[in-house]
């Protein structure tokens, strides 16, 4: 008999804590490009994002200098937050995201 209350107690309690998690937006959007710009006495530095397709004169970059290097990435998904600054890439469909701070960048994107 205590054995079929203890097992009564232990399903009651169980049904009370029953909650529905509702997780939030990521907040993340699709972007076709993103450009980061960090200038410096001697030049800087610009990175440019790019979805396949498209090419790296073909966007829009912060004013840098002319002794500026210039690199691009074209990664497979490309998206951005705008709430926390952060950048995330897929370089291929099954991939994990690459997540990366712009805090500390001018940006460029679409």
């Amino acid at each position: 008999m205590k054995k079929l209350w203890i097992i009564c107690l232990v399903l009651v309690s169980c049904s009370n804590n029953d909650k529905i998690y509702v997780g939030k937006p990521s907040g993340f959007k699709d972007i076709s490009f993103l450009t980061i710009t960090n200038e410096n006495i001697n030049g800087g530095t610009q990175i440019a994002y790019l979805s396949k397709g498209l090419p790296m004169n073909g966007v829009g970059y912060c004013f840098c200098q002319l002794q500026c290097t210039r690199e691009g990435k074209t990664v497979f998904s490309l998206q951005y937050n705008e709430g926390t600054n952060f950048l995330r890439y897929k370089l291929g469909p099954s991939e994990d995201y690459i997540n990366f701070d712009t805090s500390n960048w001018c940006i460029k994107f679409e």
